[in-house]
C-alpha cells in the first residue's frame, strides 16, 4: 500500500511539473483527431476527385452513396464513401470467413452477401427515421420561414438563416436548416440546386419538394413567394389534422419481430434442455457445431434481421399532402 501510494504521489509530481508540455501535446492531439474527423465531412478537393472517379466507379452508385451518407452522417466525402466500402467489404468477408467449410456454400454465400448489404440497409433505415421524423415537422418549418421570409423583407437566405437559430421545437428541420445555411454561405450559385435536392431528399414527401421549389426560385431568381409559402402552410396544417385523424395505432408485427421471435427462440433452448434431457453444451453444439444446426440458424437470422429492417422501414410513414 506504501508503494502504490509513492508511486502515485511521484506520478503526480512529474505530472505537475511536466504540465505545460502535457497539455500542449494534449491539445495537438486533440487537433489531429478533430482534423480526422473532419476530413470525412469536408473535402476541399472534392469536386476534382468526382471528376476523377467518373466513368470509373459508376456515376450513379457513386452519387446515390454520397448523397445517402452526406444526409444521414453529414459525411459526403470520397474518403467517407471509401470507409462505406470497405466496411460493406469487411462484414461480408467476415461472415464468409465464419461460414466456410461449416455450412453449405449457397448459405455461405447469401449470409455473406446479406452481412455485406446490411450497412446500406441500416443507413437507408436511419434516412427513412429522419425523412419522417421531418416530414411531421412541416407545419411548424413552413409557418416559421414564412415569417421570417416577411421580416426580412422577402430575402430568402436571411429567412433560412434566421430560422435555422429560432426555431426549437422542430430539430430535425433545424438541422437541415443548419446544413443548407451553411452550404448556401460557402456554395457558388449553381451549388444552390445540389443543397436543394439534399434538402429535398431529406423529407421526400409532396409538401417538401414544394417548399424546396420556392426556395429555389426565391434564392436563383429573386421570385417572391410569400404567398405560395402561405398556402402550403395551411395545406400542411390540414394534412397534420387528417393524419392525426385517420392514423391507428397497429403493432402487431412489430411486436412479433421485436420480441416474439427472440423470446421463442429462447425457450426453446429452454425446453430442450428442460424437457428432453438436452444439456446446455449438447444444445450449442447441434446448434452451432453441426452443419444442420449452423445452416438454420444462419437462414433464420438472415430472415429476422431482413424483416426487423423492412418492418422499420414500411411501418413508420411520413406526414405528406
Amino acid at each position: 500500500m506504501t508503494e502504490l501510494f509513492l508511486i502515485l504521489l511521484i506520478a503526480a509530481g512529474i505530472t505537475i511539473l511536466m504540465w505545460n508540455s502535457i497539455y500542449e501535446v494534449a491539445l495537438q492531439l486533440k487537433e489531429a483527431v478533430e482534423k480526422w474527423v473532419m476530413s470525412f465531412k469536408e473535402d476541399i478537393n472534392e469536386k476534382r476527385r468526382e471528376a476523377e472517379i467518373k466513368g470509373r466507379l459508376g456515376d450513379i452508385v457513386y452519387s446515390h452513396i454520397r448523397l445517402l451518407l452526406q444526409i444521414t452522417l453529414g459525411m459526403g466525402t470520397h474518403k467517407s464513401i471509401k470507409a462505406f466500402w470497405t466496411v460493406s467489404s469487411c462484414s461480408a468477408l467476415a461472415a464468409a470467413a465464419l461460414l466456410a467449410g461449416k455450412v453449405s456454400l449457397s448459405v455461405t454465400v447469401s449470409a455473406a452477401l446479406a452481412a455485406g448489404v446490411l450497412p446500406y440497409g441500416l443507413l437507408r433505415l436511419r434516412l427513412k427515421k429522419l425523412q419522417v421524423s421531418s416530414s411531421r415537422e412541416g407545419e411548424i418549418l413552413v409557418t416559421e420561414l414564412l415569417e421570417n421570409y416577411k421580416i426580412h423583407y422577402c430575402n430568402m437566405r436571411q429567412a433560412i438563416e434566421q430560422t435555422a437559430s429560432s426555431i426549437e421545437e422542430a430539430p430535425n428541420s433545424r438541422r437541415l436548416l443548419l446544413n443548407l445555411t451553411k452550404g448556401l454561405n460557402t456554395a457558388e450559385k449553381d451549388r444552390i440546386g445540389s443543397l436543394l435536392r439534399e434538402f429535398r431528399l431529406s423529407i421526400n414527401t409532396s409538401w417538401g419538394n414544394i417548399l424546396a421549389s420556392n426556395m429555389g426560385f426565391a434564392l436563383m431568381s429573386g421570385v417572391e413567394v410569400s404567398e405560395a409559402l402561405a398556402d402550403l402552410a395551411d395545406t400542411v396544417k390540414r394534412a397534420r389534422r387528417v393524419d392525426e385523424f385517420a392514423r391507428r395505432e397497429n403493432n402487431e408485427a412489430a411486436l412479433i419481430l421485436k420480441y416474439l421471435a427472440p423470446v421463442s427462440y429462447v425457450l426453446t433452448a429452454a425446453a430442450g434442455v428442460a424437457f428432453f434431457g438436452l444439456s446446455p453444451e449438447k444444445f450449442l453444439y447441434y446448434q452451432f457445431k453441426t452443419e444442420a444446426g449452423l445452416t438454420w440458424f444462419t437462414i433464420s437470422l438472415i430472415i429476422y434481421v431482413a424483416g426487423a429492417v423492412i418492418n422499420a422501414c414500411i411501418s413508420r410513414t411520413r406526414l405528406d399532402l
